[in-house]
């Protein structure tokens, strides 16, 4: 079936459209954080995997991508503003300490680092990007030799087309003068059934708000008290007993920007600086952060177990009788089959490169099941022992599907973060996969989830707002 038409759709060559600044020269693979404790912010890490060649007289004729944004800015003016405004009010009535004065000064510089930049790719997600196109371009150039165009889709959200934009020019950067013609679009807001599906969808909405999880979750917590012990703990550095117990008396209820409470509690507050030290590796080439010093190692790890819970359930496999979070994801699956098969019946492109978020990335890895991202689980003390949600969906985390020919028959492999994974299906060349199996095995997954294979842009939208 044709390919959608996108709202701002144009074709140009790679020259022409890119104006990524010149720091994406530079690689990403040097002067990064460990990965200690960032949960889903984790940047990217890059590690060589030398890849299986492909069974004799095939070559690599097109490629699917879905990737996540690279490295970012804080999302709005929330964490940062709030827990400033906290300090700002002991430090108002005395009741601050001096550790509270430098943690108010640090975040007072942060906050200076983000002013007109919330919700942007970061330096370093730029270089992250563009690592990432030129190992595409370099891994697979006979792919593009014939000048068939490239498709290139972006969510409405700032740092989706800059991530598009960093990656085509590091593609470039790879192909020179043989890069072929790209038609870049990006979906209006609300007019995303593909990269943005939740926003469209009202029985998610009112999932991840109210679904079933948040009783499971809240009955964990009601278990273990370390919640509320770290807050005290941590807190007790920067406010006097007095303040604490204001807050925990519900006496504040701080806004972000956007005019929400988020700041209301002493866990609240705790959470609010954890998510200040997980944003601060993204931006290490905007400036040094060390937010990780006001936490014990063992505080770092119940935050991160506690952000990364609340992303599985809300966002990924989810309990075992919760199947809306991972089934988000069949519009996108179906436009991966349906716009692959179209391109090799038209031989008329070379890839289709799509950019999201990191809630667009968890579902599809469960729906495509992908070893150690599909696994439901009940237990909150068990999530991380079947799922690791920092590598499934770091920043910049992909997933490629590449098609080879022999001139009769397709075979498909698939990469997540660019090392070979499996496909849920049996194959005697691993990594490799017959497309005609792969195809229909997705084909009937989807139709299971109540979508029509010949659904348009605009079929899938009102499917998901009817909650298919």
């Amino acid at each position: 079936m044709p390919l959608p038409t996108y709202r701002h759709a144009v074709t140009a060559s790679l020259a022409g459209l890119i104006a990524a600044p010149a720091l994406a020269t530079a690689s990403s693979d040097a002067a990064v954080p460990d990965a200690t404790y960032y949960s889903t912010k984790t940047p990217y890490a890059y590690q060589h995997d030398d890849l299986s060649p492909a069974p004799q007289g095939f070559e690599p004729v097109f490629m699917q991508y879905v990737g996540r944004h690279g490295s970012r800015h804080l999302s709005s003016a929330k964490y940062d503003k709030t827990l400033f405004e906290l300090l700002e009010i002991a430090e108002a009535r005395g009741q601050i300490t001096d550790a509270g004065r430098e943690l108010k000064d640090e975040i007072a510089r942060l906050m200076a680092v983000e002013e007109n930049v919330y919700g942007e790719l970061s330096l370093l997600g730029g270089e992250e990007l563009f690592d990432i196109g030129q190992r595409v371009g370099e891994r697979f150039p006979d792919m593009f030799e014939q000048g068939r165009p490239i498709i290139a889709h972006a969510t409405y959200k700032d740092r989706t087309p800059q991530s598009r934009d960093h990656f085509l020019d590091g593609l470039q950067s790879a192909l020179g003068d043989a890069t072929p013609p790209i038609e870049a679009s990006q979906y209006a807001k609300g007019q995303d059934p593909y990269l943005r599906p939740y926003d469209l969808a009202p029985r998610y909405e009112n999932y991840k708000e109210n679904g079933e999880w948040q009783a499971v979750v809240d009955d964990y917590l009601s278990e273990h008290a370390q919640t509320d012990d770290y807050a005290r703990d941590i807190l007790s550095r920067f406010i006097d007993e007095a303040l604490f117990e204001a807050l925990e008396n519900g006496e504040f209820a701080l806004e972000d920007a956007k005019g929400r409470v988020k700041l209301a509690t002493p866990a609240d507050a705790a959470n609010n600086l954890y998510q200040l030290y997980i944003i601060s590796p993204n931006i290490v080439r905007e400036g040094e952060f060390d937010f990780g010093r006001y936490f014990s190692e063992e505080q770092l790890a119940w935050y991160e177990d506690l952000d990364l819970m609340e992303a599985f359930y809300a966002k990924g496999p989810s309990l075992e009788s919760s199947d809306l979070p991972r089934e988000i994801a069949a519009p996108m699956v179906k436009e991966l089959i349906t716009s692959t098969q179209h391109a090799l019946e038209q031989n008329d492109t070379s890839g289709i490169f799509n950019f999201t978020h990191a809630e667009m990335i968890m579902p599809l890895a469960a729906y495509l099941e992908l070893d150690g991202a599909n696994e439901s689980q009940n237990d909150p003390a068990r999530v991380d022992e079947s799922w690791d949600g920092k590598t499934i969906t770091a920043m910049a985390a992909n997933i490629q599907w590449i098609v080879y020919e022999n001139g009769d028959e397709h075979l498909v492999k698939m990469l997540h973060n660019e090392h070979e994974v499996a496909f849920p299906l049996p194959t005697e060349q691993y990594p490799y996969y017959d497309w005609d199996s792969v195809q229909a095995y997705y084909a009937d997954r989807v139709v299971e989830s109540g979508l029509s294979l010949d659904n348009t842009l605009q079929d899938d939208i009102e499917a998901l707002r009817n909650d298919f």
